[in-house]
């Protein structure tokens, strides 16, 4: 009889030289990894190693130089595994998070409002995360602000500060995070993962609003002086398109108001899509307001009719915030998809239906260069967007 599939698979890993090992490790996440290394020892021996930690910082691409190492030089086994530990939650960091609307309604609203949106990118420091606060520029681009930089001490422990005030950032699951003010010795690797028994969750959380411990934070400040709140964001998992899903994405576009605005669109699981937009968030619910939907998601396809070509043609182009130039020039159309914009989105305590049905029915033309616009029956304009990142990089302009 021939031996199994899996123990040849195992035989084979066990012929394979360390580097090989460390590079299949640093490819897992650390529930994988450690499965790995429990049904194959050379794996569980790679595991321990010290260089696994350099292993998994070169996967991620994390910058370095010649006079520069990647990584701190862990002093101990014990720092080895804080500092893979630590590589992995800079990890989870990467990409774009909205944050959430403030639920005290007591607490005063910054002046000017906070910006919606946040992304966390590798630093030119060793071993560090820096994230910036995204908002649109005056010049019509995405303008960025410092906010939280997170980094790695030769211990192996990870860092966060917000200026000079040190700060805790937690996962609260997996796509959801909470930046503090880091009390007096608080753990700073305390997380609260999805799946966690309900009572460890209201324990950390109540233990974390104590009087006591709210007596220390009060005694935290913000790069501005004044005291700072917990802050929470959740993670926009799908920020650029694809080619089966085009429109999804984190996009950016100019209105007719002039001002550039965030849309983030999303496709659902029953085949529809929606659009919000960010705004300055100075209510509860006004920083992420829907723009249109559509439950099918279907093309058209050339060739057009006339009536589509007019549609489009017969619209103008913002070009810029600071002017108010305007540009015909139309570009060429791919494909075009039926949307729809109502009160009864924005509102749903709204009980009867609009009386014109053609100022709820709108057009995305898709652009041949990936890019698309879109606008209602009723206005004369297109706005089009544009990408907010590519490859998991912001572009600003």
């Amino acid at each position: 009889m021939g031996s199994s599939p899996l123990a040849a698979a195992g035989t084979a890993l066990e012929d394979l030289p360390e580097d090989a090992l460390l590079c299949i490790l640093a490819l897992l996440a650390p529930p994988d990894a450690a499965a790995a290394a429990c049904a194959c020892r050379r794996l569980a021996a790679a595991a321990s190693s010290p260089a696994l930690p350099l292993a998994l910082a070169l996967r991620l691409g994390l910058p370095a130089s010649p006079a520069r190492p990647v990584l701190p030089a862990p002093p101990s086994p014990a720092a080895a595994r804080r500092l893979l530990r630590s590589l992995h939650r800079l990890r989870r960091l990467l990409g774009l998070w909205r944050r959430l609307p403030s639920s005290g309604s007591a607490s005063p609203q910054p002046h000017p409002p906070a910006p919606s949106l946040a992304a966390f990118e590798w630093a030119p420091a060793r071993a560090a995360l820096a994230a910036s606060l995204l908002a649109p520029s005056a010049r019509g681009g995405v303008a960025r602000s410092p906010f939280v930089t997170l980094s790695i001490a030769d211990s192996g422990d990870t860092v966060a500060e917000l200026g000079d005030v040190p700060v805790c950032v937690n996962f609260v699951g997996n796509n959801h995070i909470v930046v503090e003010p880091a009390a007096a010795g608080e753990d700073d690797e305390i997380e609260v993962v999805s799946g966690s028994p309900p009572e460890e969750m209201y324990a950390h959380f109540a233990n974390r609003r104590s009087p006591g411990s709210g007596r220390r934070r009060r005694g935290k400040h913000g790069r501005r002086g004044g005291l700072m709140e917990a802050e929470h964001f959740v993670r926009i998992a799908d920020a650029e398109p694809t080619r089966a899903r085009p429109l999804q994405g984190l996009w950016k576009g100019i209105c007719e108001d002039r001002t550039l605005e965030f849309y983030l669109i999303a496709y659902d699981d029953i085949g529809g899509v929606t659009c919000r937009r960010f705004s300055d968030p100075r209510g509860q619910n006004s920083g992420y307001s829907p723009v249109f939907w559509t439950t099918d998601t279907t093309f058209l396809e050339p060739p057009f009719s006339e009536q589509e070509l007019d549609n489009y043609s017969s619209r103008y182009h913002i070009q810029g915030v600071t002017s108010n130039h305007a540009d015909a020039e139309n570009r060429v159309i791919s494909r075009i998809l039926c949307i729809n914009s109502s009160h009864d989105v924005v509102d749903p305590q709204l009980s009867t239906p609009l009386d014109d049905a053609r100022s709820v029915e709108g057009r995305i033309w898709l652009y041949e260069d990936g890019t698309f616009g879109f606008g209602f029956v009723g206005t004369n304009s297109v706005i089009d967007l544009r990408h907010v990142s590519s490859a998991g990089c912001v572009l600003d302009t």
